[in-house]
């Protein structure tokens, strides 16, 4: 009777398995209906008396599910499907090997014991691969973009792979799959840890207030998606989870509230084509669904995002730019379109500023623009007419005059609340360059393999404020990777609540200035 009762207990945490989710690391639902198909057989076969072929069957159910949690475990982004699985499976051996004849109430204990034993289970794979802190809401301090005093050095447990200002600090991922928020002084505020991951992309929303931290998983399944945590930037706590299995949708571009996600889909023509959905960040609701208009088309999907509008590329025959839709409604608000003559580039380069009041817009070509995300009005037209625009330096915008090589012959700042253009003096750099603004400031980092100096200089001011960065040496790793809003990509100047950051990609130390 306790076999049967253990036998059966088992079939159904095998199937109630295929209900729960897989996680990154189980795309296909192949491996679970091997599973569950094994512990069905082997029930059945103990319940027809033949115990000792569903013995065998039961475990060789009981090791492929073992192999399947291994396998998750090492994936660093598993669920809880393949462990209930294994549950089901070894309740499943059990009754296999159970002779016992004694009554009703022993079946019914044993068989709630599995029950438990498969729900209990469902918390063991975060168990597992999360290691997390978490911190109580503070006061947020003053953004610092000037360097003063001596500098500190906080280490990470591993190379920093991405950095964004949010929250009350300073937030960083490792290819250890680590993100902590820094404070003022180096100290460590929070911190979220998945084992045997990658950070893949950091992205913060328009206001600071969350993070969208993104792994990918370790081992076999290391190319079957990604995982994406909602976290908060002040106190660390989670707020939701979800598996990113398409490839074109790994870098989140939220705004304050609402995640866009495009869906491609090809014509019968072969042009490509694309649906944008929008989902609340906290929740995952679908709120709404947007395509392109009659004889219109969206060729790329989400561009960006701004404080509270999604920004979806859009071609309407030979006129191609973008549209900006309400996030919350997905209501188009306002449209930017440009003739673009057959045979021309049609890709446009779309980026915002750190509060998402703007955005700029690149054809590739002669034509750059800076709009106001609440109703598309240019900014600042004359000012940056002819310039290579950096609109995600920071709250302010830089627009650069350059010639063949790089070289800056003049700068101007454009602040897009209110329109004004301020020329800078000129910072020539030796080597490369950085770029970082506030409301008031304009950083640039210049370096070479052996230097770096960073100049600060006032909008509105003529001084340029100079300070060598002792002790520099060559960014390790890939120069052209990572995802910090600036200039170059293999080192962020990032004006922090409390300190100003200089952080290198493939380096675990962050160099902090005291405010």
């Amino acid at each position: 009777m306790i076999g049967m009762g253990l036998a059966v207990a088992g079939a159904v945490c095998a199937g109630v398995s295929m209900l729960l989710d897989g996680g990154v690391a189980r795309t296909d639902p192949v491996w679970g209906g091997i599973g569950v198909a094994g512990v069905g057989l082997a029930a059945l076969l103990v319940l027809g008396g033949a115990r000792r072929v569903g013995g065998v069957v039961a475990g060789a159910a009981a090791g492929f599910a073992g192999f399947l949690v291994v396998t998750d475990v090492v994936s660093g982004v598993a669920g809880p499907s393949s462990w209930v699985l294994l549950v089901g499976a070894v309740a499943t051996l059990l009754g296999a090997v159970t002779r016992d004849r004694r009554g009703w109430v022993l079946t019914v204990v044993s068989v709630l014991v599995v029950a438990a034993a498969g729900f209990g289970v469902r918390s063991v794979p975060d168990a597992v691969a999360v290691e997390s802190g978490t911190v109580a809401a503070q006061a947020r301090p003053e953004v610092v973009d000037r360097p003063r005093g001596e500098p500190w050095r906080w280490t990470a447990d591993a190379p920093v792979v991405e950095a964004v200002v949010a929250g009350t600090g300073l937030v960083v991922g490792t290819d250890a799959g680590q993100v902590v928020a820094v404070g003022a002084g180096g100290r460590r505020l929070w911190h979220y840890t998945r084992a045997g991951t990658d950070v893949t992309s950091l992205a913060t929303t328009p206001d600071q207030a969350l993070v969208v931290a993104t792994f990918s998983g370790g081992g076999p399944h290391a190319r079957d998606g990604e995982l994406s945590v909602l976290l908060d930037a002040a106190t660390g706590d989670v707020l939701r989870e979800w598996a990113v299995r398409d490839h074109s949708a790994l870098d989140p571009l939220p705004s304050n509230s609402v995640l866009p996600v495009s869906e491609r889909f090809d014509l019968p023509d072969h042009r490509v084509d694309h649906r944008t959905h929008g989902t609340d960040l906290r929740t995952g609701e679908r709120l709404w669904t947007w395509q392109a208009p009659a004889g219109c088309l969206s060729p790329w999907g989400v561009h960006e995002s701004g404080a509270d509008v999604v920004i979806v590329s859009l071609s309407c025959q030979d006129d191609w730019g973008v549209v900006a839709l309400g996030d919350r409604d997905g209501v188009a608000r306002w449209q930017r379109l440009f003739p673009v003559p057959p045979g021309e580039s049609s890709h446009f380069l779309v980026n915002r500023n750190a509060d998402g009041t703007a955005v700029s817009v690149h054809d590739l070509g002669s034509r750059r623009e800076l709009l106001r995300t609440r109703d598309g009005s240019p900014v600042a037209v004359e000012a940056l007419r002819g310039r290579w625009l950096w609109a995600n330096a920071g709250q302010v915008a830089v627009g650069e005059e350059q010639v063949a090589g790089g070289r800056v012959l003049s700068s101007v700042a454009v602040d897009p609340a209110d329109g004004s253009a301020t020329v800078l003096a000129q910072a020539q750099c030796a080597g490369r360059r950085t770029l970082a603004t506030t409301a008031t400031a304009v950083l640039r980092l210049c370096f070479t393999d052996t230097r770096a100096e960073l100049t600060r200089q006032e909008l509105g001011g003529s001084t340029v404020e100079r300070t060598t960065i002792d002790g520099w040496t060559a960014p390790p790793g890939h120069q052209n990777s990572g995802s910090f809003r600036g200039l170059f990509r293999a080192v962020g100047v990032l004006p922090a609540p409390g300190f100003l950051a200089i952080v290198r990609r493939d380096d675990p130390t962050v160099l902090g200035y005291p405010g």
